[in-house]
């Protein structure tokens, strides 16, 4: 009965140690597992970096020849410095904006200097325009007094014509009449012979002398002038 009772407490300690044994490959599988997946969190983080660790075995064999007495001439092993890709785009994308800027402010200062161009465009457009109504205005006056110059003469060739063909003497008393101005007949005796102009200054004198001297007087300004 006493070797029975002794047998017994035996399957529990192999038991105690199967259980040990089993925490502690578990222990080491998930170290292991741990270990892997943070080597592959590191690959990826490294590969984001633009670094590729399949590549690199040429700097990892530099690096073990740097701890060969023997070897280490032959090869320099140094540590690259890895810039952070956040501050490279960043600084590309300032590179990229300050460009932009610079662009916008040439572009605000040619459109500057368009509108400045526009703004003097229109005011000589509005000179212009100012001195062309002016210029049509003259136009339209100048041709008035043209057209009025030749009425004026049209009329007086007329007068002149009856003139031409009445006689002095008849014609005097209308002549010396107020209605017949100094210049009105100064102007039709200028278009006629010498001869039939002194037979009707003549004839006015006898009618009217003042009037006649003042035709007179007159016609002497006008060949003065």
């Amino acid at each position: 009965m006493q070797k029975k009772q002794e047998e017994n407490p035996k399957p529990k300690k192999r038991s105690g140690k199967k259980f040990l044994r089993i925490i502690l490959i578990s222990l080491i599988v998930a170290i292991f597992l741990l270990g892997v997946g943070y080597i592959y969190f590191e690959y990826n983080r490294l590969s984001y970096l633009n670094l590729n660790l399949q590549n690199s075995w040429r700097s990892y064999m530099a690096y073990l020849i740097d701890f060969i007495p023997g070897l280490r001439n032959l090869s320099n092993y140094e540590y690259l410095e890895i810039s952070d890709p956040f501050y490279l785009q960043k600084e590309l994308l300032d590179s990229k904006l300050k460009a932009i800027q610079d662009e916008r402010e040439k572009l605000i200062a040619e459109q500057n200097e368009l509108q400045k161009l526009l703004d003097q465009i229109s005011q000589e457009s509005a000179n212009l325009m100012a001195q062309r109504e002016e210029l049509e205005k003259l136009n339209q006056e100048y041709q008035q007094k043209i057209d009025q110059y030749n009425d004026y003469n049209a009329r007086i060739n007329t007068l002149a014509n009856w003139l031409a063909r009445s006689t002095p003497q008849q014609i005097a008393n209308a002549l010396s009449r107020e209605e017949v101005s100094v210049e009105l007949l100064v102007d039709a005796l200028a278009t006629l012979e010498s001869k039939s102009a002194a037979e009707i200054l003549q004839a006015l004198a006898l009618v009217n002398p003042q009037k006649a001297a003042e035709v007179i007087a007159k016609m002497g300004e006008k060949r003065s002038e």
